[in-house]
């Protein structure tokens, strides 16, 4: 035997022990199910909760003269219940308090993005990634990006080819700075002008929603967010949220069964045909009931109805908000509720 076949069978063979050290769950040949199986058995109580929050990103991060590192309060965080993901972390906007100043660059947010990345996957017990949300109805709400027109201008291209566009450079930008999810778009039809959150939609009609959000969706999205280009799209608000009573954000939607089918459903039902990856929960009651604890609208409707396969984030403090429904009486029994109704993931974190 030469020295040239030792070698190859001696590094064959120490590369098979090292996989056989290694745990299941971090084998990427190994069946996905497996793994999950594997993960899953290894994990606390409280680890398995953290995989569950959405907490605010902005202040996980800290800006030096050499650049940016991970804050202490991240690290805190992702201790004893690392965090499943982080929204916002590069959103800059006067409720963020982050400026030109005080805020990132493109280049900065990336290696932002990457450090805390790079914390949670080689220092914490079990290594889990992040998965980083970010704000993207009409732009990358973050420094250095395109800023489009809101939707409601949108809508009045009727260009569907044009908003497919406009998502793949949303994407790109926000892909690029290490971003995993893009919230948008919305896909509330709005027919309530009181409310303060006209801008947002693509308006009033169904059709023309359904149309130019799908498209939206599409370009975020890609054949494949393996590019480096794409993400997963998070369409908003599920279901009849702009429609409040009084025009109160938030308020209850009075809408029947028929119309709620009819008008204000279709756009998240093509979505979820076309591959929609994340929904967002609304804040409003539909017949009393919360969205974020809807079992009809979010298991029976959506996943078993419409074979939705992805995950379910609530709107930031919804969860909070089945306790000012009168429907829970604190934000433990909300979670709870919640959890069992179908959703996924706490934006906010702290119920």
């Amino acid at each position: 035997m030469s020295k040239t076949t030792s070698l190859i069978i001696g590094l064959i063979a120490f590369a098979g022990h090292a996989m056989a050290q290694q745990p299941l769950y971090k084998q990427a040949t190994a069946p996905v199910e497996d793994r999950v199986k594997d993960l899953i058995e290894r994990m606390t109580v409280e680890e398995k909760v953290g995989q569950l929050c959405c907490p605010l990103g902005w202040e996980m991060y800290t800006k030096t003269e050499n650049g940016v590192v991970a804050s202490d309060l991240y690290k805190e965080r992702m201790k004893t219940m690392p965090i499943g993901s982080f929204w916002a972390v590069l959103r800059a906007d006067p409720w963020t308090q982050k400026t030109l100043e005080t805020g990132l660059n493109p280049e900065l947010s990336a290696k932002a993005l990457n450090a805390l990345q790079k914390y949670a996957v080689e220092e914490t017990r079990l290594g889990i990634p992040v998965l980083f949300a970010e704000e993207c109805p009409h732009g990358h709400m973050a420094i250095g990006t395109t800023v489009f027109p809101t939707s409601l201008s949108q809508a009045s291209t009727w260009n569907a080819e044009l908003m497919h566009r406009m998502g793949e450079a949303i994407a790109l930008e926000a892909r690029s700075q290490g971003a995993n999810i893009g919230y948008g778009p919305v896909l509330d039809i709005a027919r309530e002008p009181r409310w303060s959150r006209m801008e947002e939609t693509f308006g009033e009609d169904p059709v023309l929603t359904t149309h130019l959000g799908v498209a939206f969706m599409k370009g975020m999205q890609g054949k494949s967010q393996n590019d480096g280009k794409h993400l997963y799209s998070t369409l908003k608000h599920f279901a009849a949220y702009g429609i409040p009573e009084a025009g109160h954000n938030g308020a209850r939607a009075n809408v029947g069964m028929r119309q709620l089918f009819s008008d204000y459903l279709p756009p998240f039902k093509k979505a979820v045909e076309e591959g929609v990856a994340t929904i967002m929960t609304s804040y409003n009651t539909i017949d009393g009931v919360p969205c974020t604890s809807n079992k009809y609208l979010l298991t029976d409707v959506l996943r078993d109805q419409w074979g939705f396969k992805g995950f379910v984030y609530s709107d930031l403090t919804s969860i909070e908000g089945i306790v000012g429904a009168r429907v829970a009486k604190d934000n433990k029994e909300a979670a709870v509720l919640a959890l069992k109704a179908g959703l996924d993931m706490d934006l906010g974190g702290n119920a």
